[in-house]
């Protein structure tokens, strides 16, 4: 027997100024154990940052690094408690996310908070039933993964079966969690786009499978090289279905060879970072 609930609450996506107050139609299926379970408190999304100009979007992470199984050349981690980066043994450039954790205790707290609250389900069901109930209303697009990975098989599932049920909403995500991906080729629905990241444990799936991938190159020259075009905004992230290049961006070690490339970029006037000015000028 379904039961709908009206919940009216004030959600706060995690920015300064956007306390919003959302009418949420929460469908709980009293056929399942966990059904009447009101969970405590919900999964936190965040609006859309400076890269992705293309607005109407809102976005979900977890912990760099410590939910990425899968990380390899860009594997960093902000450490919990203090922010303080430890840097994987093969790392070739650091993960931007995990820089931003560093600097901000306000988006570790809310990574962290989502990942516990997700590690505490018991079932597929109990996690989908929470992703569901934590969506944000009113958003036509949701980037799954800022920070974070698909950290488990039945995560990854989870957001597949999140996805084919809210058709409405266009879901896409990165990820090196290609093992995942393979294992349920057949339960992506249409609404999910899926980007392989080169750079991690299982590369060589991209091939196997012929999947979609996004690779990091460190100048333009190198992405002309690939034959790749580089995306700046995630619209090929977003809706494409070809291959392409990300330009290196997001705080480097000093005198790395990533840090020497970004300087090489600054020199030569190439654009590889962005700003809430950036966005504000495309609207």
């Amino acid at each position: 027997m379904s039961v709908v609930g009206w919940l009216f609450c004030k959600r706060s996506l995690l920015t300064p100024d956007s306390d919003n107050w959302l009418a949420i139609v929460i469908h709980l299926e009293y056929t399942k154990p966990y059904g009447a379970k009101m969970f405590a408190t919900l999964l936190k999304f965040q609006i859309g940052n400076a890269k992705l100009l293309l607005g109407n979007i809102r976005t979900f992470s977890l912990p760099s690094g410590h939910s990425c199984p899968s990380a390899n050349e860009c594997l960093s981690k902000a450490d919990k408690v203090t922010g303080s980066i430890i840097d994987g043994v093969d790392m070739l450039f650091r993960c931007f996310s995990a820089s931003d954790e560093a600097r901000s205790p306000n988006a570790r707290n809310a990574r962290w908070h989502n990942f516990n609250l997700l590690r505490q389900c018991k079932s597929l069901d109990e996690m989908v039933t929470l992703i569901k109930m934590s969506l944000p209303c009113s958003y036509g697009v949701i980037r799954v993964h800022v920070a974070g990975d698909y950290y488990n098989q039945m995560y990854f599932d989870a957001w597949c079966i999140v996805a084919s049920n809210t058709p409405n909403i266009h879901f896409y995500s990165y990820t090196k969690s290609l093992n995942y991906w393979v294992n349920s080729l057949d339960k992506i629905p249409s609404n999910l786009n899926l980007t392989a990241s080169v750079g991690g444990k299982h590369d060589k799936l991209i091939q196997e499978h012929n999947l979609k991938y996004a690779q990091v190159v460190f100048h333009p020259s190198e992405a002309d090289k690939l034959g790749l075009r580089i995306d700046h905004d995630d619209s090929l992230a977003m809706y494409g279905n070809e291959s392409f290049a990300l330009l290196l961006h997001g705080t480097q070690p000093a005198k790395s060879v990533a840090s020497k490339a970004k300087s090489k970029m600054q020199r030569e006037g190439i654009k590889f970072s962005y700003s809430k000015k950036d966005k504000a000028l495309a609207r």
